[in-house]
């Protein structure tokens, strides 16, 4: 298993996997890959995951969508990809949200060390609920107060 960041050659591999959810997120991608934002999961020359982060949340890294196929689901590949991300953002808090619908992620965010602190009624009756980690060299906590979101 490879963890790398996406290129263009990557797309057509990107939206193989994207079809596996119930959304449709071609022009993001294309914009999110053009930007080098896409970090993907890659076995035998197959993309099987992706993760889309960047710094673009009041300047602070976020994870804005993982997406995984299917087959490959709850066998580490979303948290390997989330570890390359948070390698990246020491000495920084990470920020990621999912809505409230959604446990599998709440629970591996969780699981991953992630703190609610917060949620914003975005789509109306499934919230999106926000979650942060404070990075460091030991990963330790800063003892700071994460911002919370109610709307």
């Amino acid at each position: 298993m490879i963890i790398r960041e996406a290129g263009s050659g990557d797309f057509e591999g990107l939206l193989a996997v994207m079809r596996s959810a119930p959304w449709d997120k071609t022009q993001y991608l294309e914009r999110t890959l053009e930007r080098r934002n896409v970090v993907v999961a890659e076995l035998d020359g197959h993309i099987l995951a992706y993760i889309v982060w960047n710094l673009e949340f009041f300047s602070l890294p976020f994870i804005w969508l993982v997406t995984v196929l299917p087959e490959y689901r709850r066998k580490g590949l979303a948290s390997r990809l989330i570890a390359w991300v948070e390698e990246r953002c020491t000495n920084q808090r990470l920020y990621s949200s999912t809505n409230r619908s959604n446990v599998a992620m709440q629970r591996l965010l969780e699981g991953r060390g992630y703190r609610r602190c917060g949620e914003v009624d975005v789509d109306p009756g499934d919230a999106e609920v926000f979650y942060h980690k404070t990075l460091s060299v030991n990963m330790g906590d800063d003892g700071l107060e994460p911002p919370t979101f109610a709307l």
